[in-house]
């Protein structure tokens, strides 16, 4: 009877540790970090030092509020890969993500400066870079989620120079990436992580809210 209920006390304590290194709240009133958007500063974008699983870090240009353009058809793709990585379809996930590179291939901002045309270029360049690997690897969905922190960056980064007429999240997970944590863009303000699926679907945080 003590070695059961010794048993019932590891249980409890392990899974103590996974909700707490999840971060769990779909709240974000409830954790501190509801706030509206702004960029992150103090990070340099070097393209040929891009690699799969990493997070392309970049200083942008904050939108000023001016919308230059509409993101509305490559975040609807972005979307739906990220609902069904959530569900762990690779195959579905990977045609939503080659219907993002068309959607992607097809944006056309307005009324950028000279800098910001060229930041626009870059972004551009590694997003469609990493949701061709997402496309490309339908049986891979670990390989799909490594490219999606990239991609995940690269939206945040676009969003912040184009602007956005929704109302959308800035996610966090801490235990995705090998548990070096991993952000994505969602338009819901419940968790649903693309980077857990099915074992841990509600695993993260609202970093902020960006609108």
């Amino acid at each position: 009877m003590k070695q059961f209920n010794l048993k019932l006390f590891a249980m409890a304590v392990v899974g103590g540790l996974l909700f707490t290194s999840c971060g769990n709240s779909s709240n974000p009133d409830n954790n501190g970090h509801h706030e509206n958007h702004e960029h992150q500063e103090g990070m340099d974008h070097d393209h040929s030092t891009h690699q799969h699983g990493e997070s392309t870090e970049r200083n942008v240009t904050s939108n000023n509020g001016e919308q230059k353009g509409d993101l509305i058809p490559v975040l609807e793709k972005y979307f739906s890969m990220n609902a069904h990585l959530v569900s762990d379809d690779a195959s579905s996930a990977a045609k939503s993500s080659e219907k993002m590179v068309t959607a992607l291939k097809a944006f056309k901002g307005t009324g950028f400066t000279a800098d910001e045309q060229t930041e626009v270029n870059e972004i551009l360049e590694s997003a469609i870079e990493n949701a061709e690997h997402i496309a490309e690897n339908a049986g891979e969905i670990s390989h799909q989620r490594e490219h999606l922190v990239a991609l995940s960056t690269d939206m945040k980064d676009l969003i912040a120079i184009v602007g956005t007429s929704q109302k959308l999240y800035e996610d966090f997970c801490p235990m995705a990436n090998n548990n070096e944590g991993a952000m994505w863009i969602s338009n819901k303000e419940e968790i649903h992580n693309p980077y857990m699926g099915s074992r841990m679907p509600k695993c993260g945080k609202v970093n902020r809210v960006i609108e």
